[in-house]
Protein backbone atom coordinates (compact mmCIF):
# COMPACT_ATOMS: atom_id res chain seq x y z
CA UNK A 1 0.00 0.00 0.00
CA UNK A 2 1.49 3.63 -1.03
CA UNK A 3 1.97 6.07 1.75
CA UNK A 4 0.78 9.31 1.90
CA UNK A 5 2.46 12.28 1.40
CA UNK A 6 3.31 15.21 4.35
CA UNK A 7 2.41 18.76 2.89
CA UNK A 8 4.16 21.82 3.88
CA UNK A 9 2.24 24.10 1.75
CA UNK A 10 3.69 27.36 2.77
CA UNK A 11 7.44 27.57 3.24
CA UNK A 12 10.40 29.21 1.42
CA UNK A 13 14.09 28.67 -0.55
CA UNK A 14 15.48 31.87 0.05
CA UNK A 15 18.78 32.86 0.57
CA UNK A 16 20.42 36.75 0.86
CA UNK A 17 20.71 37.39 -2.66
CA UNK A 18 17.16 37.30 -2.91
CA UNK A 19 15.13 40.03 -0.44
CA UNK A 20 15.56 43.58 -1.77
CA UNK A 21 17.59 44.93 1.17
CA UNK A 22 17.63 48.36 0.11
CA UNK A 23 13.99 48.58 -0.14
CA UNK A 24 12.81 47.70 3.27
CA UNK A 25 16.11 49.68 4.69
CA UNK A 26 14.76 52.33 3.18
CA UNK A 27 10.64 52.36 4.19
CA UNK A 28 11.80 52.04 7.57
CA UNK A 29 14.38 55.03 7.87
CA UNK A 30 11.87 57.12 6.12
CA UNK A 31 9.02 55.63 8.83
CA UNK A 32 10.90 55.34 11.64
CA UNK A 33 7.69 56.36 14.04
CA UNK A 34 5.65 53.55 12.16
CA UNK A 35 8.40 51.30 12.61
CA UNK A 36 8.69 51.53 16.05
CA UNK A 37 5.21 51.37 16.62
CA UNK A 38 4.61 48.46 15.03
CA UNK A 39 6.91 46.81 16.64
CA UNK A 40 6.24 47.86 19.84
CA UNK A 41 2.61 47.65 19.41
CA UNK A 42 3.17 43.56 18.76
CA UNK A 43 5.95 42.96 20.86
CA UNK A 44 5.66 38.96 20.92
CA UNK A 45 5.55 39.02 17.18
CA UNK A 46 9.67 39.25 16.57
CA UNK A 47 11.24 41.87 19.21
CA UNK A 48 10.96 39.77 22.44
CA UNK A 49 12.71 37.08 20.27
CA UNK A 50 15.36 38.82 18.51
CA UNK A 51 16.43 40.65 21.79
CA UNK A 52 17.01 37.45 23.15
CA UNK A 53 20.53 35.81 23.49
CA UNK A 54 22.38 38.47 21.41
CA UNK A 55 20.00 37.94 18.63
CA UNK A 56 20.59 34.26 18.85
CA UNK A 57 17.55 33.70 16.31
CA UNK A 58 18.70 36.38 13.85
CA UNK A 59 21.74 34.65 13.82
CA UNK A 60 20.44 31.23 13.60
CA UNK A 61 18.17 32.60 10.41
CA UNK A 62 21.40 33.85 8.55
CA UNK A 63 23.00 30.52 9.46
CA UNK A 64 20.66 29.29 7.00
CA UNK A 65 20.12 31.75 4.71
CA UNK A 66 23.68 32.27 3.70
CA UNK A 67 23.36 28.50 1.66
CA UNK A 68 22.65 28.68 -1.69
CA UNK A 69 19.16 27.07 -2.17
CA UNK A 70 19.88 23.39 -2.81
CA UNK A 71 22.06 23.34 0.53
CA UNK A 72 18.61 24.67 2.38
CA UNK A 73 16.86 21.74 0.97
CA UNK A 74 19.92 19.11 2.27
CA UNK A 75 19.42 21.39 5.88
CA UNK A 76 15.74 21.09 6.06
CA UNK A 77 15.91 17.05 5.68
CA UNK A 78 19.20 16.89 7.61
CA UNK A 79 17.28 18.42 10.13
CA UNK A 80 14.65 16.23 10.59
CA UNK A 81 17.12 13.19 10.53
CA UNK A 82 18.45 14.35 13.68
CA UNK A 83 21.74 15.64 12.42
CA UNK A 84 22.39 18.72 14.22
CA UNK A 85 23.14 18.32 17.65
CA UNK A 86 20.74 20.41 20.44
CA UNK A 87 23.01 23.77 21.81
CA UNK A 88 24.49 23.82 25.26
CA UNK A 89 21.64 25.54 27.75
CA UNK A 90 19.08 24.53 25.03
CA UNK A 91 15.77 22.83 25.17
CA UNK A 92 16.30 18.98 24.67
CA UNK A 93 14.06 17.34 21.96
CA UNK A 94 10.55 15.81 23.09
CA UNK A 95 10.46 13.30 20.35
CA UNK A 96 13.07 11.06 18.76
CA UNK A 97 13.63 12.56 14.75
CA UNK A 98 10.54 12.29 12.64
CA UNK A 99 12.65 10.75 9.39
CA UNK A 100 14.05 7.59 10.22
CA UNK A 101 15.11 5.10 7.73
CA UNK A 102 13.49 7.15 4.59
CA UNK A 103 10.39 7.19 6.43
CA UNK A 104 8.80 10.24 7.80
CA UNK A 105 6.91 9.85 11.23
CA UNK A 106 3.98 12.33 11.99
CA UNK A 107 0.45 12.46 13.63
CA UNK A 108 0.52 8.69 14.24
CA UNK A 109 1.11 8.17 10.29
CA UNK A 110 3.71 7.17 8.25
CA UNK A 111 4.97 9.23 5.16
CA UNK A 112 6.74 8.15 2.18
CA UNK A 113 7.67 12.07 1.05
CA UNK A 114 7.47 15.70 2.04
CA UNK A 115 5.87 17.83 -0.64
CA UNK A 116 7.63 21.80 -0.27
CA UNK A 117 5.38 24.55 -2.10
CA UNK A 118 8.78 26.63 -1.54
CA UNK A 119 6.66 30.14 -2.50
CA UNK A 120 9.28 32.57 -4.80
CA UNK A 121 8.06 36.12 -4.04
CA UNK A 122 8.22 39.09 -6.13
CA UNK A 123 10.70 41.21 -4.98
CA UNK A 124 10.93 43.58 -8.23
CA UNK A 125 8.75 46.24 -7.08
CA UNK A 126 10.50 49.59 -7.28
CA UNK A 127 11.49 51.20 -3.82
CA UNK A 128 9.12 54.05 -2.51
CA UNK A 129 12.45 56.05 -1.75
CA UNK A 130 15.41 56.76 -3.75
CA UNK A 131 18.37 55.70 -1.24
CA UNK A 132 21.06 58.94 -0.64
CA UNK A 133 24.05 57.59 -1.19
CA UNK A 134 26.51 57.75 -3.82
CA UNK A 135 25.06 54.36 -5.25
CA UNK A 136 21.52 55.92 -5.85
CA UNK A 137 21.15 53.02 -8.63
CA UNK A 138 18.37 50.75 -6.93
CA UNK A 139 19.40 46.93 -7.33
CA UNK A 140 17.59 45.06 -9.74
CA UNK A 141 15.80 41.69 -7.97
CA UNK A 142 14.31 40.12 -11.24
CA UNK A 143 12.02 37.24 -10.44
CA UNK A 144 13.64 35.05 -13.12
CA UNK A 145 17.16 34.53 -10.63
CA UNK A 146 15.14 33.17 -7.73
CA UNK A 147 13.20 30.78 -10.41
CA UNK A 148 16.93 29.88 -11.66
CA UNK A 149 18.13 29.04 -7.68
CA UNK A 150 15.14 27.14 -7.02
CA UNK A 151 15.20 24.67 -10.56
CA UNK A 152 19.12 24.51 -9.83
CA UNK A 153 18.04 23.72 -6.10
CA UNK A 154 15.97 20.77 -7.61
CA UNK A 155 18.41 19.32 -9.61
CA UNK A 156 21.36 19.28 -7.29
CA UNK A 157 18.93 17.95 -4.22
CA UNK A 158 17.57 14.81 -6.63
CA UNK A 159 21.25 14.25 -8.16
CA UNK A 160 22.90 14.29 -4.93
CA UNK A 161 19.69 11.87 -3.28
CA UNK A 162 17.76 10.27 -5.58
CA UNK A 163 16.14 8.48 -2.53
CA UNK A 164 15.43 11.94 -1.10
CA UNK A 165 12.09 12.24 0.80
CA UNK A 166 11.55 15.61 -0.27
CA UNK A 167 9.39 16.33 -3.71
CA UNK A 168 9.43 20.25 -4.14
CA UNK A 169 6.67 22.35 -6.41
CA UNK A 170 6.90 25.89 -6.06
CA UNK A 171 4.54 28.64 -6.14
CA UNK A 172 5.51 31.68 -8.87
CA UNK A 173 5.68 35.30 -7.29
CA UNK A 174 3.04 37.24 -8.98
CA UNK A 175 2.71 41.33 -8.22
CA UNK A 176 0.40 43.31 -10.93
CA UNK A 177 1.73 46.26 -10.33
CA UNK A 178 4.88 45.23 -12.04
CA UNK A 179 3.57 44.49 -15.42
CA UNK A 180 1.54 45.80 -17.81
CA UNK A 181 -1.68 43.88 -19.29
CA UNK A 182 -0.02 42.78 -21.85
CA UNK A 183 3.36 41.97 -20.36
CA UNK A 184 0.95 39.95 -17.36
CA UNK A 185 -0.37 37.71 -19.54
CA UNK A 186 2.56 36.44 -21.46
CA UNK A 187 4.14 36.06 -17.77
CA UNK A 188 1.49 34.03 -17.14
CA UNK A 189 1.37 32.13 -20.14
CA UNK A 190 4.81 31.46 -19.89
CA UNK A 191 5.00 30.10 -16.81
CA UNK A 192 1.49 28.11 -16.36
CA UNK A 193 1.22 27.00 -20.38
CA UNK A 194 1.51 23.40 -18.99
CA UNK A 195 -0.23 23.40 -15.90
CA UNK A 196 -2.69 21.04 -14.90
CA UNK A 197 -4.26 20.45 -11.48
CA UNK A 198 -2.89 16.98 -11.53
CA UNK A 199 -0.69 15.13 -9.10
CA UNK A 200 0.81 12.64 -11.04
CA UNK A 201 1.46 14.82 -14.10
CA UNK A 202 2.98 17.36 -11.55
CA UNK A 203 5.22 14.91 -10.39
CA UNK A 204 6.48 13.20 -13.97
CA UNK A 205 7.19 17.31 -14.37
CA UNK A 206 8.91 17.27 -11.51
CA UNK A 207 11.19 14.25 -12.35
CA UNK A 208 12.11 15.69 -15.28
CA UNK A 209 13.09 19.38 -14.52
CA UNK A 210 15.15 17.88 -12.06
CA UNK A 211 17.19 16.15 -14.43
CA UNK A 212 17.16 18.45 -16.99
CA UNK A 213 16.12 21.96 -15.46
CA UNK A 214 19.29 24.13 -14.87
CA UNK A 215 17.27 27.51 -14.50
CA UNK A 216 15.30 29.51 -17.11
CA UNK A 217 13.87 27.12 -18.99
CA UNK A 218 11.36 26.06 -15.93
CA UNK A 219 8.97 26.70 -18.32
CA UNK A 220 9.35 24.04 -20.75
CA UNK A 221 8.51 21.60 -17.82
CA UNK A 222 5.00 23.53 -16.11
CA UNK A 223 6.87 22.58 -12.81
CA UNK A 224 5.02 25.99 -10.72
CA UNK A 225 2.20 24.21 -8.53
CA UNK A 226 0.51 27.63 -7.90
CA UNK A 227 0.64 31.31 -7.73
CA UNK A 228 1.94 33.60 -4.53
CA UNK A 229 0.30 37.05 -4.01
CA UNK A 230 2.06 39.50 -1.21
CA UNK A 231 0.56 42.36 -0.68
CA UNK A 232 3.13 44.47 1.98
CA UNK A 233 5.08 44.81 -1.38
CA UNK A 234 2.38 46.89 -3.14
CA UNK A 235 -0.21 44.65 -4.87
CA UNK A 236 -3.78 45.20 -4.15
CA UNK A 237 -5.92 42.89 -4.61
CA UNK A 238 -8.87 45.09 -6.07
CA UNK A 239 -7.62 48.30 -7.02
CA UNK A 240 -9.77 51.39 -7.67
CA UNK A 241 -7.91 52.55 -10.62
CA UNK A 242 -9.66 50.79 -13.88
CA UNK A 243 -6.19 49.67 -15.85
CA UNK A 244 -4.59 47.94 -12.37
CA UNK A 245 -8.18 46.67 -11.79
CA UNK A 246 -8.08 44.47 -15.65
CA UNK A 247 -5.21 43.43 -14.44
CA UNK A 248 -6.37 41.51 -11.46
CA UNK A 249 -9.32 40.48 -13.19
CA UNK A 250 -7.00 38.87 -15.51
CA UNK A 251 -5.23 36.89 -12.52
CA UNK A 252 -7.91 35.98 -11.19
CA UNK A 253 -9.95 34.37 -14.36
CA UNK A 254 -6.24 32.80 -15.18
CA UNK A 255 -6.16 31.08 -11.89
CA UNK A 256 -9.91 30.43 -11.39
CA UNK A 257 -10.13 28.99 -15.29
CA UNK A 258 -7.30 26.32 -15.05
CA UNK A 259 -7.80 26.01 -11.09
CA UNK A 260 -4.44 27.22 -10.29
CA UNK A 261 -3.98 27.63 -5.82
CA UNK A 262 -3.14 30.94 -4.73
CA UNK A 263 -1.69 31.44 -1.56
CA UNK A 264 -1.60 35.51 -0.37
CA UNK A 265 -0.17 36.95 2.86
CA UNK A 266 -2.13 37.43 5.38
CA UNK A 267 -1.25 38.96 9.00
CA UNK A 268 -0.94 42.51 9.81
CA UNK A 269 2.91 42.01 9.90
CA UNK A 270 5.93 40.69 7.41
CA UNK A 271 8.25 42.13 5.02
CA UNK A 272 6.98 45.38 4.37
CA UNK A 273 8.07 48.28 1.45
CA UNK A 274 4.83 50.19 1.65
CA UNK A 275 2.93 52.09 4.72
CA UNK A 276 1.19 50.34 7.77
CA UNK A 277 -2.04 51.61 6.52
CA UNK A 278 -1.43 50.77 2.79
CA UNK A 279 -0.49 47.35 4.09
CA UNK A 280 -3.45 46.46 6.59
CA UNK A 281 -6.00 47.76 3.69
CA UNK A 282 -4.25 45.49 1.38
CA UNK A 283 -3.62 42.54 3.35
CA UNK A 284 -7.36 42.47 4.98
CA UNK A 285 -9.56 39.64 3.59
CA UNK A 286 -12.32 42.30 3.60
CA UNK A 287 -9.99 43.27 0.61
CA UNK A 288 -11.17 39.74 -1.50
CA UNK A 289 -14.40 40.35 -0.77
CA UNK A 290 -14.75 41.78 -4.29
CA UNK A 291 -12.61 39.09 -5.72
CA UNK A 292 -15.01 35.99 -4.63
CA UNK A 293 -17.82 37.65 -5.45
CA UNK A 294 -16.82 38.19 -9.28
CA UNK A 295 -14.38 35.14 -8.60
CA UNK A 296 -16.39 32.05 -6.61
CA UNK A 297 -14.51 29.40 -7.64
CA UNK A 298 -10.94 30.80 -7.01
CA UNK A 299 -8.53 28.13 -5.44
CA UNK A 300 -7.50 30.77 -2.49
CA UNK A 301 -5.76 30.20 0.54
CA UNK A 302 -5.20 32.98 3.30
CA UNK A 303 -1.64 32.29 4.58
CA UNK A 304 -0.75 32.72 8.69
CA UNK A 305 -4.88 32.25 9.59
CA UNK A 306 -4.88 36.08 9.48
CA UNK A 307 -3.16 36.33 12.38
CA UNK A 308 -3.15 40.05 13.84
CA UNK A 309 -0.08 40.65 15.97
CA UNK A 310 -1.15 44.26 16.38
CA UNK A 311 -4.57 44.40 18.33
CA UNK A 312 -5.15 48.38 18.44
CA UNK A 313 -4.21 51.06 16.01
CA UNK A 314 -4.82 54.70 17.73
CA UNK A 315 -6.78 53.13 20.07
CA UNK A 316 -9.14 51.46 18.01
CA UNK A 317 -9.93 47.57 18.31
CA UNK A 318 -8.83 45.79 14.86
CA UNK A 319 -11.05 43.85 12.74
CA UNK A 320 -10.78 39.79 13.61
CA UNK A 321 -8.99 38.70 9.77
CA UNK A 322 -9.38 34.93 11.16
CA UNK A 323 -13.48 35.34 11.63
CA UNK A 324 -13.37 36.77 7.92
CA UNK A 325 -11.95 33.79 6.42
CA UNK A 326 -13.76 31.43 8.28
CA UNK A 327 -16.44 33.34 6.87
CA UNK A 328 -15.42 33.15 3.51
CA UNK A 329 -14.31 29.29 3.64
CA UNK A 330 -18.77 28.90 4.88
CA UNK A 331 -19.48 30.72 1.84
CA UNK A 332 -16.84 29.86 -0.73
CA UNK A 333 -16.12 25.92 -1.85
CA UNK A 334 -12.32 27.03 -2.49
CA UNK A 335 -11.17 28.89 0.25
CA UNK A 336 -8.40 27.64 2.52
CA UNK A 337 -6.27 29.03 5.43
CA UNK A 338 -3.12 27.57 6.77
CA UNK A 339 -1.22 28.38 10.15
CA UNK A 340 2.23 28.94 8.70
CA UNK A 341 4.47 30.40 11.22
CA UNK A 342 2.28 30.73 13.70
CA UNK A 343 2.67 27.39 14.57
CA UNK A 344 5.83 28.54 16.72
CA UNK A 345 4.42 28.30 19.42
CA UNK A 346 3.19 25.05 21.33
CA UNK A 347 0.18 27.00 22.72
CA UNK A 348 -1.35 27.81 19.33
CA UNK A 349 -2.91 24.14 19.12
CA UNK A 350 -4.51 24.65 21.92
CA UNK A 351 -6.01 27.91 21.14
CA UNK A 352 -7.46 26.34 17.52
CA UNK A 353 -8.83 23.44 19.78
CA UNK A 354 -10.86 25.88 21.60
CA UNK A 355 -11.58 27.67 18.37
CA UNK A 356 -13.46 24.30 17.52
CA UNK A 357 -15.36 23.86 20.23
CA UNK A 358 -16.59 27.82 20.41
CA UNK A 359 -17.98 27.82 17.09
CA UNK A 360 -19.76 24.26 17.07
CA UNK A 361 -19.37 20.85 15.94
CA UNK A 362 -20.59 21.05 12.53
CA UNK A 363 -18.78 24.83 11.67
CA UNK A 364 -15.62 22.95 13.14
CA UNK A 365 -16.24 20.14 11.09
CA UNK A 366 -16.34 22.04 7.68
CA UNK A 367 -13.78 24.35 8.59
CA UNK A 368 -11.19 21.74 9.56
CA UNK A 369 -11.44 20.37 6.42
CA UNK A 370 -9.66 23.83 4.59
CA UNK A 371 -6.90 24.00 7.51
CA UNK A 372 -3.48 23.75 5.77
CA UNK A 373 -0.10 23.10 7.59
CA UNK A 374 2.52 25.30 6.94
CA UNK A 375 5.82 26.29 8.23
CA UNK A 376 7.10 29.53 6.90
CA UNK A 377 10.78 27.93 7.08
CA UNK A 378 13.09 29.45 6.88
CA UNK A 379 11.23 32.91 7.83
CA UNK A 380 9.80 31.17 11.54
CA UNK A 381 12.97 30.58 12.62
CA UNK A 382 12.92 34.61 13.47
CA UNK A 383 10.99 33.13 16.07
CA UNK A 384 11.86 29.32 16.53
CA UNK A 385 14.93 27.60 16.84
CA UNK A 386 14.76 25.28 13.88
CA UNK A 387 12.48 23.53 10.84
CA UNK A 388 12.51 19.83 13.57
CA UNK A 389 11.20 22.06 16.47
CA UNK A 390 8.09 23.09 14.32
CA UNK A 391 7.66 19.58 13.01
CA UNK A 392 7.76 18.82 17.15
CA UNK A 393 5.23 21.35 18.10
CA UNK A 394 3.06 20.00 15.50
CA UNK A 395 3.33 16.46 16.72
CA UNK A 396 3.26 17.37 20.10
CA UNK A 397 0.03 19.76 19.39
CA UNK A 398 -3.80 19.60 21.58
CA UNK A 399 -5.28 18.29 18.53
CA UNK A 400 -6.43 14.86 17.84
CA UNK A 401 -4.37 12.95 15.08
CA UNK A 402 -7.59 12.33 13.08
CA UNK A 403 -6.81 16.40 12.84
CA UNK A 404 -3.32 16.33 12.32
CA UNK A 405 -3.86 14.31 9.38
CA UNK A 406 -6.51 16.19 7.88
CA UNK A 407 -4.22 18.84 8.14
CA UNK A 408 -0.65 18.04 6.82
CA UNK A 409 -2.02 15.49 4.61
CA UNK A 410 -5.73 15.18 3.11
CA UNK A 411 -6.66 19.04 2.89
CA UNK A 412 -3.23 20.10 1.35
CA UNK A 413 -3.91 17.61 -1.31
CA UNK A 414 -7.41 19.09 -1.96
CA UNK A 415 -5.61 22.53 -2.26
CA UNK A 416 -3.18 21.45 -4.73
CA UNK A 417 -5.19 18.88 -6.70
CA UNK A 418 -8.77 18.27 -5.82
CA UNK A 419 -10.65 16.13 -3.45
CA UNK A 420 -10.38 12.72 -5.53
Amino acid sequence: MKMRAFYDVHCHLMNLSHPAFVSIIESMRHRPREVIYSQLASFDYLASSLLKRGGEHLRNLLAVMDNDCADILFLMEDDLAGQFSVPKGSRAFKEEPPLRDGVFYMAGQEFSSIVLTPLVMDFSTPASFTPDTYYKRPPQKPIETQIIDVMYAIRKYTEARPEGILRVYPFLGVNTKNHSLEGLARFLNTWFSKYTRDEAALERRFRVAARHGTGIEARDFGLFAGIKLYPPLGFDPWPDDSEEREKVELLYSFAESRRIPITTHCDDQGYRIISLEESLLYTAPSRYEAVLERHPNLVLNFAHMGKRHIHTIRGKEQADWRKEIFDFIRRYPNVYTDFSFIGVEPQFYEELAKVFVDIGPDDARNISRKILFGSDFSINLLKIRSYRDYMEYFSQGHLPNELKLRFCAENPRNFLFGEE
